[in-house]
């Protein structure tokens, strides 16, 4: 498959943005070598890149970098007195998973906000066939 990651070769940081590019070498060997952003190498192979910061010592010791963007919404709460969201960050795995504002999930990452609720939407809909059919069978 082209998008297999063979090895995680270093990073650059771009301090303005607070984001990182990571130099990948391909499996395929056809493929040259290519910085990719964290993000999508987190949604292609995210053990490599969370192996990649943790033998460096720790994404945020090695970048820097202390503004983090949320990787994926992964469900909706409530917590004192507000709606809040478990976010993944960019770059982290799911042990570093944080419930945020609505506030600020919607202010600063609508993207994973909407891809959320798409989601969120697709998996009700399942949960109503299913009981739909749960239901007719049971008649």
């Amino acid at each position: 498959m082209a998008d297999e990651i063979d090895t995680l070769i270093r990073h650059r940081v771009d301090r303005l943005e607070s984001t990182v590019q990571i130099l990948v070498k391909w499996t395929d060997d056809d493929i040259p070598q290519s910085w990719e952003r964290e993000d999508f190498i987190q949604k292609i192979d995210p053990q490599a890149l969370y192996t990649y910061w943790e033998d460096l010592g720790g994404r945020k010791e090695v970048t820097g970098l202390q503004l983090y963007h949320i990787f994926k919404v992964k469900a909706k709460g409530w917590a004192k007195g507000e709606i809040r969201y478990h976010c993944q960050w960019v770059g982290y795995s799911p042990k570093d998973d944080r419930w945020e504002p609505e506030e600020k999930v919607v202010n600063y990452a609508p993207a994973a906000l909407a891809d959320w609720k798409v989601r969120e939407a697709a998996r009700r809909a399942r949960v109503a066939a299913r009981k739909a059919a749960a239901q007719a069978d049971n008649q």
